[in-house]
């Protein structure tokens, strides 16, 4: 049991008519219940097993963790949807989740940061290679692999063991010779037609069984293939399959992670660290670990069983449910959570936490990664504060400022003149939230494009209703401080923090004072305003790029006659610049655009010419 610190729990009962109204009118059967803000926008869907006393629990409930009393104080109005049993509100609850991904609700962020086997089964001919990028693709994924060397290791093995090819060449049998691998026999070499699609086909079953673990029926189709081909004196064939069956039996023999039973099962181990949770998924197949996952749960203040509950209906809303759950505390709802899971599977499956032998060695393995995970991942932010504390020391903030918007200004001579916004987080960039701006006027006055640029971000942040950040960062010297002031000033945000970093010698000014504050080239305050500052002239001078040499299409390709943007765009990828369409033949432009724009853009690159 937790004991959440006394705090005082905030609500909209008192303005909002329709919340008062439906919290006195809440029926007491089963349901899910869903919150909404002011704007309407779906905050969190629940369900109950008495919606009247659930709903009401958050508002007259003053011991709340932090992230439920944000959500009570943003509730404005709610629905509910009756249903006839808790397990039919479950299943409702679990589907407008995944429809809606409300925020408040617990989401998994899965780790994609380990490799994964990737065999394209949907292919005539598939190939095995290794990804870090899972798709919908029709694909068969198997990791992820942790060290990511198993991964390339596993690929290695399987182009040894069953020859599936790892080019991404299209195959139509018609090139003139295979490459090496078909010398070395890792590939039965499909592109010269060496193999047929229904021969190559079987090898991809085998390597498919490989992948997925499964030794015995991999080795029953291997030796049923070895004495059929012994039987049509295919000897060398036979024998293939003979040296595969030794080669796949003494990798299964080395692989140590293995139960003392053969029931599909899944362990659970998670860990906790400055209000993030990480939860380590082991699977075990067959009576041997085939793969692991990480998921990464936000804003959580301690792993419980209703948390673990909610980790576990969005893992298998997506995923297969096996024969066994060991988790480390049981799961809030344990029956009707049983209920759900063996309505997807058809059985039940045994849900547990184990108390002795390998299966708790195996829970505690899960816990373990977990931490190290957490640490490796998110220790980082501890840093990060400590710098953010520096840099609130070196400013004379009256906080850590832990969303900072820095500003930058790039043209070419007054012309495709635009600014950029990028914000930063914790120390860490946020590039869902970067903003990019085109002047409205075109002009080489970084001051008056500064406060353009600072005061249409924060007019409609203002106007949005939005949190303001905790520091402003223009890059520039003096006079771009104060153009940004201007701005602020008239939109009557005199209180924000802000600061200017000056190239070359690297000065820091601030307001009310024309003397630079200087931080040690060495210190790591300075290097995370130069990371941000170089970050925001990366994003404004690649949105300049884009502009300029948008122009440059206008200007030039679409000045010639019958040339529009269409065909200005398709001599572009086909020649890679204008001097290269000025130098193509008439008959590459042909092949490019067709011969009668070929002949209009030959004749005006001809009139180009000296």
């Amino acid at each position: 049991m937790v004991d959440w610190p006394m705090a005082v729990v905030r609500t909209n009962i008192d303005r909002s008519p329709a919340l008062q109204r439906k919290l006195g009118d809440l029926p007491t059967q089963p349901g899910v219940y869903l919150y909404r803000d002011q704007e309407g926008e779906l905050l969190y869907v629940g369900k109950a097993k008495v919606l009247r006393n659930r709903v009401r629990s958050y508002f007259h409930t003053k011991v709340l963790d932090a992230k439920t009393r944000r959500l009570v104080a943003r509730i404005w109005d709610l629905e509910f949807i009756v249903c006839a049993t808790e397990l039919e509100a479950l299943v409702l609850e679990n589907n407008l989740i995944r429809e809606h991904r409300p925020p408040y609700n617990i989401m998994l962020r899965d780790d994609k940061s380990y490799p994964y086997v990737k065999l394209t089964w949907k292919d005539p001919y598939p190939q095995v290679f290794v990804t870090r990028k899972v798709r919908k693709d029709g694909s068969l994924y198997f990791g992820p692999f942790f060290p990511a060397s198993t991964a390339y290791r596993t690929a290695e093995l399987a182009y040894r063991f069953f020859q599936i090819r790892d080019c991404d060449i299209d195959i139509d049998g018609k090139r003139g010779r295979a490459c090496m691998k078909y010398q070395l026999h890792r590939c039965t070499a499909p592109c010269i037609a060496a193999v047929t699609q229904e021969a190559y086909r079987e090898q991809a079953k085998e390597a498919r069984l490989f992948l997925e673990g499964k030794r015995d029926e991999l080795k029953t189709r291997l030796e049923a293939a070895m004495w059929a081909a012994a039987e049509n004196a295919a000897f060398e064939q036979a024998a293939q399959y003979r040296d595969t069956l030794a080669q796949v039996d003494a990798w299964f023999n080395r692989q140590k992670a293995a139960t003392v039973d053969q029931e599909d099962t899944d362990y659970y181990g998670s860990a906790v660290l400055d209000g993030r949770a990480c939860v380590h998924r082991l699977e075990m197949r067959e009576g041997r670990m085939v793969g692991r996952r990480e998921y990464v749960l936000e804003d959580v203040e301690a792993f419980d069983g209703a948390v673990l509950a909610e980790v576990l209906k969005r893992v298998y809303a997506e995923e297969p449910v096996p024969a066994r759950i060991l988790v480390e505390t049981e799961p809030e709802d344990l029956e009707l959570l049983r209920e759900w899971l063996g309505g997807m599977r058809g059985a039940r499956p045994h849900v547990a936490v184990p108390q002795r032998g390998e299966k708790v060695e195996l829970l505690a393995m899960a816990q373990e990664n977990a931490r190290l995970a957490l640490e490796r991942k998110f220790e980082p932010a501890r840093l990060n504060q400590a710098v953010l504390e520096g840099l609130q020391a070196f400013l004379g903030l009256a906080r850590p400022p832990r969303r900072m918007e820095c500003f930058d200004i790039s043209h070419g001579q007054g012309r495709e003149v635009v600014a950029s916004c990028v914000v930063f987080t914790d120390g860490v960039p946020d590039r869902k939230a970067y903003r990019r701006f085109k002047m409205t006027n075109e002009q080489n006055d970084d001051f008056a494009n500064m406060a353009e640029a600072v005061g249409r971000r924060y007019r409609r942040m203002l106007d949005e209703g939005r949190d303001l950040p905790d520091l402003v960062l223009i890059d520039g010297g003096l006079g771009q401080l104060h153009a940004a002031e201007a701005a602020l000033a008239g939109l009557g945000l005199d209180q924000l923090e802000r600061a200017s970093l000056a190239k070359k010698e690297e000065l820091v000014f601030r307001p009310g004072s024309s003397e630079p504050l200087r931080i040690p080239r060495t210190s790591p305050v300075l290097q995370l305003l130069q990371r941000i500052r170089d970050e925001a002239h990366r994003f404004a001078i690649t949105y300049h790029r884009m502009l300029r040499a948008k122009r440059t299409l206008q200007t030039e390709l679409t000045t010639i006659p019958g040339v529009g943007q269409a065909t200005a765009k398709k001599l572009l990828q086909a020649f890679g610049s204008v001097k290269g369409v000025k130098e193509a033949g008439e008959e590459a432009l042909a092949g490019a655009v067709g011969k009668a724009a070929a002949a209009k853009v030959r004749a005006w690159a001809q009139a180009q010419e000296p």
